[in-house]
Order: C-alpha cells, then sequence, then structure tokens
C-alpha cells in the first residue's frame, strides 16, 4: 500500500508533517484540521491572544506566564517607547526637586508677604504655587499611567502559553487516528498523532 501525500497529516498551522514534533488533536476538530504540533499551537495562542480553538470554540487548559521584564528591555521594535521612558525619568528626576524647591520658596514667599507686604502679593504666590504643583502632579500621574500601560499591554500580548494536558483526561476513545497502526489509541481532546 503506497502512501500519498495527502495521506500523510500535518500541522494545520505550520503544515509539516510529525517529523520533529509530534502532532496533538487538541480540540473537537477532525480531519486534516484536527492535528497540530503543540509548539505551533501554543505559540498561535501566545500570538493571537486567545484560548479557544477559532474553528470548534474548544477551550484549551493554559498557563500563561509573562515574559520577563528583560525582553522588552532586549525588543529592538520597543527603542523608541524605552527613549520615551528614559526621558520621562530623567525629567522626573530633574523636575521633582525642582517642582518641590519652587513650591517650597512660594510658599515663603507667601508667608513673608503676608507678614511683611501687601496680601495680593502673597494671593498671586499661593496661585502660582498651587498651579506649580498641580501641573507637576498632572504630569507625573499621565506620565507614570503612560508608562504601566504600555507595560501592561507588552505583558498581555508576550507571554508564553503552555497548553496543559490533565492525566485525568487521558483515556481510550473510538476517535479515529490518521496514523491508527494498533486497535488501542490513547486519546482524551489531545491526540498525539
Amino acid at each position: 500500500m503506497s502512501t500519498t501525500s495527502s495521506d500523510i497529516p500535518i500541522c494545520r498551522i505550520c503544515h509539516e508533517p510529525n517529523d520533529k514534533e509530534n502532532l496533538l488533536s487538541p480540540c473537537e476538530c477532525s480531519g486534516t484540521l484536527g492535528t497540530v504540533h503543540r509548539s505551533c499551537l501554543e505559540q498561535w495562542l501566545a500570538a493571537s491572544c486567545s484560548s479557544h480553538c477559532e474553528l470548534c470554540h474548544f477551550q484549551f487548559v493554559l498557563e500563561r506566564m509573562p515574559r520577563p521584564l528583560t525582553e522588552w528591555l532586549k525588543d529592538p521594535t520597543l527603542q523608541q517607547k524605552r527613549r520615551m521612558l528614559c526621558g520621562d525619568i530623567i525629567c522626573f528626576l530633574f523636575i521633582t526637586p525642582l517642582a518641590s524647591l519652587s513650591g517650597w520658596l512660594c510658599v515663603q514667599g507667601t508667608v513673608d508677604h503676608f507678614y511683611f507686604s501687601s496680601s495680593v502679593e502673597a494671593v498671586g504666590l499661593l496661585i502660582l504655587s498651587a498651579v506649580l504643583i498641580t501641573i507637576y502632579l498632572l504630569w507625573t500621574t499621565a506620565s507614570f499611567r503612560y508608562h504601566i500601560r504600555l507595560l501592561k499591554e507588552w505583558r498581555r500580548t508576550n507571554q508564553s502559553v503552555k497548553l496543559l494536558i490533565p492525566k485525568s483526561q487521558v483515556s481510550l476513545s473510538n476517535k479515529p487516528n490518521l496514523l491508527a497502526q494498533s486497535s488501542s489509541i490513547i486519546v482524551s481532546k489531545e491526540t498525539i498523532v
């Protein structure tokens, strides 16, 4: 019996046979769409931020692990965002003492003007101090929230995904195997082909 290339099961993602890695049947899909390499499926699930089959909507059991922050620092596509972060850190380190000193001097000037001079100038310095502190706090909060949002988005879209195979689900089944050569096949929601 000769086998043609259409008889050999292939991964529905990379379209390669099970030469280097076993093929699984991890969902309710059958036929040529039912087999996939574990690594291909894990990469696809990580890239799509999904946890189910896009065809049969089977919900996979996954373990998602965020990649370490060092990978974010090494990612060449994020060079502009890292520059912005470094610039904001330098501005924060420079502006924080400057804003604190300016605010303190305005408050001191306000107190001095109340005791020795006109109260109009004191109110002006008090308003200037409040505006200065408000602008500093708004910039700091907006900058901090922006960088936290970027980090959360990167961590959400750059995860290591591991497909879990519960041992309790491995049982004998009548599900047809594309390469069945023996009568007993170990299958569950994931069948090694």
